[in-house]
């Protein structure tokens, strides 16, 4: 079959190029390293399909139930999900498969969410603090799940059958209450190059761990760097949570600060996978203790973010790199999340995504929202 394949030119798509097109030489199976980093750099260099903007905008604006919830994150570190995909270089990437850029499954936000709740805010085991039990994760004894979980955790993650109920966790299976739709890619970051980059992990004790445990690790073996394809810092993803909109609420105010305090994927012990709000370094505000002791007198915790401002308030928002159909200006006030196209963008001095501009709210409603500009 790779017969056929053309021999020099790279698909469009990234994706493709990584786990299908590599230089593989005939007579060992192997990539040489003198064309493993071209290879590796060709693709951190491709553009992403044109068409990719507007099937973003088209399902970004599917999101306008009054339970949704959207918020952009940005990588302020490498971002490696996937690493364990099959991959010509041994470590893989998860990039979108019709459209080949970066995509944070939803499958491993929902299980870096409940893992970060259970670990943070559950009790310890054999703790008695009734105030963290809502937050409690399922508990097993060998493969049976003895009791089911928390109320909180329940209700954002699910529950399956368990053996036994307790006060507070029920045995019933339960489906939760919050869908964690796939983050995508937002198109147009970072402001300047490719969402891709090269990087590198290098094994300085190979014999060591390809051993069966009879090489021990030595200061005087070779290292062995292999290069691999990440995610490049200042890559902005769009995060969507559909619900009851209490839940979705918590759920995404939870999951900022998990994704700001543990990072999603892999090697997150090196830094990598730290994706917070633009314009923030840190976990973003609520802390881990103040939803512990409320949510136990408390079944659906509220929103911690500011209310949205009324039409007719001058606000500051930031301009995002999202264009509407004629090429308009689009911005947000980030202390709310509302967001929306600038109705007299012609209006609207030169700038950049990112910068930002005093504008009058004109309609508030979610990701529906509109503005206007104001000179002076």
């Amino acid at each position: 079959m790779r017969a056929a394949l053309p021999k020099r030119k790279l698909p469009d798509h990234a994706g493709l190029a990584y786990e299908v097109w590599a230089p593989f030489a005939s007579e060992n199976g192997k990539i040489p390293d003198d064309l493993r980093s071209r290879w590796l750099e060709a693709i951190a260099e491709l553009a992403p399909p044109a068409d990719y903007l507007a099937a973003y905008v088209r399902w970004k604006a599917s999101f306008g139930q009054p339970g949704d919830r959207v918020v952009e994150v940005e990588a302020v570190s490498r971002l490696l999900v996937g690493h364990g995909n099959g991959s010509a270089t041994d470590v893989g990437l998860t990039l979108h498969r019709t459209w080949g850029v970066p995509v944070i499954p939803g499958s491993a936000l929902k299980g870096l969410l409940a893992h970060w709740v259970e670990a943070t805010l559950g009790p310890d085991p054999g703790e008695a603090a009734p105030d963290r039990l809502p937050f409690a994760g399922v508990e097993w004894e060998g493969r049976r799940i003895v009791h089911g979980p928390g109320a909180v955790y329940r209700a954002l993650f699910g529950a399956p059958e368990a053996d036994e109920p307790v006060p507070g966790r029920p045995n019933l299976a339960a489906r939760g209450l919050v869908t964690f739709h796939d983050a995508l890619w937002v198109h147009g970051t970072p402001s300047a190059g490719s969402p891709l980059a090269v990087d590198v992990l290098t094994v300085h004790q190979k014999r060591y761990y390809d051993s069966t445990g009879t090489t021990p690790p030595v200061d005087w073996d070779d290292p062995n760097p292999v290069s691999f394809l990440s995610v490049r810092p200042g890559v902005r993803f769009l995060l969507a949570l559909s619900g009851p909109p209490e839940w979705t609420a918590l759920a995404g105010d939870l999951l900022l600060e998990a994704l700001a305090d543990w990072g999603v994927g892999g090697k997150t012990a090196a830094g990598y996978g730290r994706l917070v709000p633009p314009g923030t370094t840190a976990a973003p505000a609520g802390t881990a203790a103040t939803r512990a002791t409320g949510a136990a007198a408390t079944p659906a915790p509220t929103r911690a973010f500011a209310p949205p401002p009324k039409p007719g308030e001058t606000v500051e928002c930031v301009l995002l790199a999202e264009k509407t159909k004629k090429g308009g200006w689009k911005a947000r006030h980030e202390a709310s999340g509302i967001e929306g196209p600038i109705q007299n963008s012609a209006e609207v001095p030169p700038a950049e995504p990112g910068d930002r501009l005093r504008l009058e709210v004109r309609i508030a409603k979610g990701t529906q929202s509109g503005f206007r500009y104001v000179k002076g």
